[in-house]
């Protein structure tokens, strides 16, 4: 009599509903929903269960039908497979894709001076109190572009690939004089085939410096601006404040208003404080109603020595997953939980969620030092090189090539976690100020993709349903 052995894949996890049990393999993010009552005999297959034996315990033929089709369409996805060793290809197959560095995306710091003094700047809470960066001259400005053109050139099969500029600080309207210079040159180098024709700039600002002046040549330049802000008045000012503690939301929303008046799509960039999360539909209302934004990212709040409130992590996963649904409806994109939800529609492993993950990214100092993120742009941390060395190999340099590896599909603590595939391994930053490694598990991260793939699991089968 034959005999058919089957294997419960390792990166097999189910989720139960009422009378449903999803079956999910977590590298390849293609759920299969079966009734509930089928599973203990799915689990068989690790006791050394035949399928012959299994399907002959059906009393009809429907039954034995239906668990059928089920162990079809597992197979189908991995969930069930022939060979245990097909695990160990399909884990191999994805950590082949890490350890190549080559930069889509470049951080120009154009200074290191704000008129802020937001309470939980991850950057100035790294700083010492004697730190003091100036701002980025032309010249720096000129030389860190030419730097990024020609790394991103020694890859012919990437460079046409999007990439993507973005003026940060401090706050780089500080520094509008370098800017406004600088956005001419990329303009320049993208009809001289130096940069791609799909390059894309975006400016995080906190508003409060924007002229209608300045919003005119930002959106002649086709600069994507992403305004601070984290809610109402009482949420936005807890945590941003003037240099002398003075308030700061009414500056905040004039640049909302310039860039609006000078018909600018808005972006807005909101760290999720508990404030921010405690009062959803305020938060909401403000940001697509009052600030009219059409894209923003929903950001977690860093923690270094001092911890989260109890709670937060989680608070803040539900307030994304929430408000997903509401800019779903609105048409309004959500760049934190889109690359999620966009991974597991696609059936796509997303192994890095930070831009400096995967060795993608360049940071260029005010003085021309060059390194991978910017949140350790203080102490110069990852920070190789200079806009000066011309020699510099991104493909050769040992930070860069650790950076590029650090996916939890690299990393011993995820392998068993169900959302492998879609999770991208949250802030290495976060990870080494709160546990000493860039290796480390960014807790906040685990909570929110946990979370959020849960919910997309069963928003799916929702769907499902509906057609």
């Amino acid at each position: 009599m034959k005999k058919t052995m089957l294997f419960l894949s390792k990166y097999a996890h189910f989720f139960r509903k009422a009378f449903v049990t999803a079956c999910y393999h977590s590298l390849r993010i293609m759920p299969v929903y079966i009734p509930d009552a089928l599973l203990p005999m799915i689990k068989r297959f690790n006791e050394g269960a035949v399928l012959e034996n299994l399907t002959g315990s059906f009393a009809t033929k429907k039954e034995k039908r239906t668990f059928l089709t089920a162990v079809e369409a597992l197979k189908k996805v991995k969930v069930l497979i022939e060979d245990p060793k097909e695990d160990k290809d399909v884990i191999n197959y994805f950590r082949e894709l890490t350890g190549k560095p080559y930069p889509h995306l470049a951080y120009f710091i154009l200074t290191g001076r704000c008129n802020f003094r937001c309470k939980y700047c991850f950057i100035k809470n790294q700083e010492e109190q004697e730190y003091n960066e100036k701002d980025m001259t032309e010249e720096t400005a000129f030389k860190g572009l030419d730097f990024f053109c020609r790394i991103i050139a020694e890859d012919s099969k990437q460079f046409d690939l999007e990439k993507t500029i973005v003026f940060y600080g401090g706050e780089p309207l500080l520094n509008w004089s370098v800017l406004s210079v600088l956005l001419g040159r990329i303009r320049a180098y993208i009809k001289e085939g130096k940069l791609p024709r799909k390059t894309t700039l975006n400016m995080v600002t906190n508003g409060s410096l924007l002229t209608s002046d300045m919003a005119k040549i930002l959106k002649r330049h086709n600069v994507q601006v992403s305004i601070s802000i984290d809610g109402d008045d009482s949420a936005t000012n807890l945590n941003r404040v003037y240099g002398d503690g003075g308030p700061v939301y009414q500056d905040i929303k004039r640049g909302f208003r310039v860039c609006k008046d000078a018909g600018m799509n808005i972006g807005a960039s909101c760290t999720l404080s508990m404030a921010s999360i405690s009062d959803f539909n305020t938060t909401m209302s403000v940001l697509l109603d009052e600030c009219g934004v059409t894209n923003l990212g929903l950001n977690l709040m860093i923690s270094g020595e001092e911890k989260l409130e109890e709670g937060y992590s989680e608070k803040a996963a539900e307030f994304i997953i929430n408000a997903f649904q509401v800019f779903r409806e609105r048409g309004v994109y959500e760049d934190r939980i889109m690359r999620k939800a966009s991974a597991f529609l696609e059936n796509t492993v997303w192994p890095f969620d930070c831009g400096a993950t995967g060795g993608n990214q360049i940071v260029i100092a005010p003085n021309g030092d060059v390194g991978i993120c910017h949140g350790f742009i203080a102490e110069r941390k990852y920070f190789p090189t200079s806009v000066n060395d011309k020699e510099f190999d991104i493909r050769k340099d040992r930070d860069y090539e650790e950076w590029s590896r650090r996916s939890p599909l690299n990393i011993p603590e995820c392998q068993n976690c169900f959302a492998l595939g879609i999770c991208g391994g949250g802030c290495p930053f976060q990870a080494e100020i709160k546990k000493g490694s860039i290796w480390a598990l960014d807790e906040r991260f685990c909570v929110h993709s946990k979370m959020t793939l849960e919910w997309l699991i069963w928003d799916l089968f929702e769907k499902t349903q509906e057609t």
